[in-house]
């Protein structure tokens, strides 16, 4: 699939041969790299006059140039790139996608560590400081844990940017192990999806190691990629093409016109789909209240309760839902009152687009 470029400009992409580009690209170096410039589309026409080679030149102008074609993860890198975080299917707290952030970081630390600026952040890691040896009554070693632990550097570096959202997503992780051991125990195929994971994260380096081949490590191309890749790992709203960050359609996001009760229920619902052991009432939500509202009368801040079935029978349970800039952002739930359950992206476009008007 190639990568659609869009353009503020009325633009024709040609089609395009590059075997002879493609194979400088392929043959040279990172650190010799010439990627494709911000604002700039070449569009070519074979011709049999020069073999197949550059017969029409047409430059574009706004939007950088992106290229995972023929990838494993082409699409999803495209979505990335091009701000079509809706059309990613997992999100940000999901296994998946922080092996995606992780092998970005580390592949462009390891490969372009010359394209990082003067401010970078050595990346750590956890080491076992001391551990706990378990014997049996013969003295034969039967166990072993680890009971204090140090945080050591790697000698690899990351944008501080790149950093804190790598920061975020750990947390995220941490707050959710045992949701994350107990679901994987819970499925039909365990080492199976462990392998899965494995491959995902082979692939994933793979994407990464041949992305910067293709688009270079300081292209305005992979700074978009970078840019939407850490808006997602935060949750915030992408750049999309033509160089904006997305904006509601729907500018009157007010308290009056919006139907909260449907809009958290829904939000619940869809998420409660991941849950492990409790099981969501459909239509149970009650109690939805705006706690605090911006400047522009739209909700900052909704809690509402819900009822649940779980270990001990039917159950009550309570929600925050936090909006930024007028649109739903993180679900926080009474048994994880600090952790941020990203609102699904397709339920806040059909609210941006007016779904829940009264």
């Amino acid at each position: 699939m190639k990568t659609r470029q869009y353009f503020k400009k009325h633009i024709v992409i040609r089609l395009m041969t590059l075997v002879g580009i493609a194979a400088a690209l392929t043959s040279a170096s990172l650190n010799e790299l010439h990627p494709l410039k911000s604002g700039t589309a070449l569009s070519f026409q074979a011709s049999a006059k020069n073999n197949g080679l550059i017969n029409e030149l047409e430059i574009i102008t706004d939007d950088p140039v992106f290229s995972a074609e023929g990838l494993h993860n082409e699409e999803l890198l495209t979505n990335i790139f091009s701000g079509n975080f809706v059309d990613i299917p997992f999100d940000r707290d999901e296994q998946i996608f922080v092996i995606l952030f992780n092998s970005y970081v580390t592949t462009y630390a390891r490969n372009c560590a010359a394209s990082l600026p003067l401010n970078k952040v050595e990346l750590t890691r956890q080491e076992c400081e001391t551990e706990r040896v378990t014997t049996n009554g013969y003295g034969m070693e039967v166990g072993r844990d680890c009971i204090s632990w140090v945080t050591v550097g790697t000698g690899l570096y990351a944008t501080p940017e790149m950093y804190n959202a790598k920061a975020v997503l750990e947390g995220l992780q941490a707050g959710d192990a045992f949701r994350n051991m107990f679901s994987m125990l819970k499925q039909k195929d365990p080492i199976g999806n462990a392998m899965s994971t494995v491959n995902n994260f082979q692939a994933a380096k793979a994407d990464m190691n041949s992305l910067f081949k293709i688009n270079g490590c300081k292209s305005p191309g992979i700074m978009r990629f970078q840019e939407n890749l850490r808006l997602f790992a935060l949750n915030k709203q992408p750049i999309r093409l033509g160089g904006n960050i997305a904006r509601p359609s729907n500018t009157d996001l007010s308290v009056k016109n919006q139907n909260f009760k449907k809009l958290v229920e829904d939000l619940v619902y869809e998420h409660s789909k991941k849950w492990v052991m409790n099981r969501y009432q459909r239509g149970s939500g009650y109690d939805v209240t705006i706690v605090s509202r911006d400047d522009k009368d739209r909700p900052s801040e909704i809690r509402a309760k819900y009822l649940f079935q779980g270990f001990g029978g039917k159950r009550a349970g309570s929600v925050r839902l936090t909006f930024n800039a007028g649109l739903p952002e993180c679900l926080y739930f009474y048994d994880f009152p600090r952790t941020c359950r990203t609102a699904d992206r397709r339920i806040v476009a059909q609210y941006v687009d007016g779904s829940y008007h009264k």
